[in-house]
């Protein structure tokens, strides 16, 4: 093993559960994916399940747009809200396609929905543009 990986490994074996679990969580984006390999062995090694953990520095509600790329831009380079990884656009199957029916008006959409690449987050939008037929 390099002496280079070596001080890697151990310079992430001496961080903090919650250093690791932000390393892994709110700050991957700023980590090459060898370290977060590390981080997370280190995590598992110990025991630690950081799979329900929220992101502790998320913005509150409303003071992030969702869906960063969307409004204006090409939904197909949308990213995560959650971790900032690519997402994907693809359909939930039911009987038909999904549709919400809002409860004021009774006024039907479809819902379309985007997926993570990254940390599986998903997110729902409703298509206000394409009418539902009956």
């Amino acid at each position: 093993m390099s002496d280079e990986i070596e001080e890697l490994q151990d310079r992430i074996a001496a961080l903090s559960d919650d250093e690791l679990i932000e390393m892994v969580t709110v700050g991957a984006r700023d980590y090459r994916e060898e370290a977060l390999d590390y981080a997370r062995a280190e995590l598992r090694k110990r025991g630690v399940d950081y799979s329900t953990v929220q992101e502790k520095d998320a913005e509150p509600p409303g003071s992030f747009e969702p869906f960063p790329t969307m409004a204006g831009g090409n939904p197909n380079a949308s990213v995560c809200a959650i971790c900032g990884g690519q997402l994907r656009a693809g359909s939930l199957v039911a009987e038909k396609e999904l549709t919400i029916i809002f409860n004021d008006n009774s006024e039907e959409r479809f819902v379309k929905v985007n997926a993570c690449t990254r940390c599986g987050q998903l997110s729902l939008v409703a298509d206000f543009e394409t009418d539902v037929g009956s």
